[in-house]
């Protein structure tokens, strides 16, 4: 793929980001990084350690709730909190474009969280876990694909 510069590849999971913007041309990547968070997201089993609910239906009979996965709640307001971000970064400059890499359930989440106006300005999609990569490795990526 040939980034124009100034362009944007967005390289997240559930616990971290790195937004990288092309600082060469079409003929030769050069990303330097703009953003970029690392956040601590503990286990569910470390986060909560209440029983699962219970509850009586109308019948009488007893049944409980399902346990509720802390550290999933977590990756996806993680993953809603950078697609806000990148709603206001594509406001903020109508003609840029972004390069999203992400693993299948943060692009998932990135695909239904980011509004109609950010999602016009991508231009590619690399689904995969690549979020700890090196910036060398993430442009070994983009130049393959």
């Amino acid at each position: 793929m040939h980034l124009r510069n100034g362009d944007w590849v967005v390289v997240c999971d559930g616990g971290k980001y790195v937004v990288y913007e092309n600082q060469g041309d079409t003929d030769r990547l050069d990303l330097r990084i703009v953003s970029f968070d690392d956040h601590v997201n503990p286990p569910t089993h470390e986060q909560g350690t209440d029983k699962p609910g219970r509850f009586k239906s109308p019948d009488g009979q007893t049944s409980s709730a399902e346990n509720t996965d802390w550290h999933e709640q977590e990756e996806k307001r993680f993953i809603g909190a950078l697609a806000k971000q990148m709603d206001g970064w594509a406001t903020a400059e109508p003609g840029r474009r972004f390069v999203l890499v992400a693993d299948p359930r943060s692009m998932g989440t990135l695909r239904q969280s980011l509004n109609e106006h950010t999602l016009s300005r991508i231009e590619q999609t690399v689904t995969g876990d690549h979020a700890h990569r090196t910036v060398t490795e993430i442009e070994a990526l983009i130049n393959r694909t």
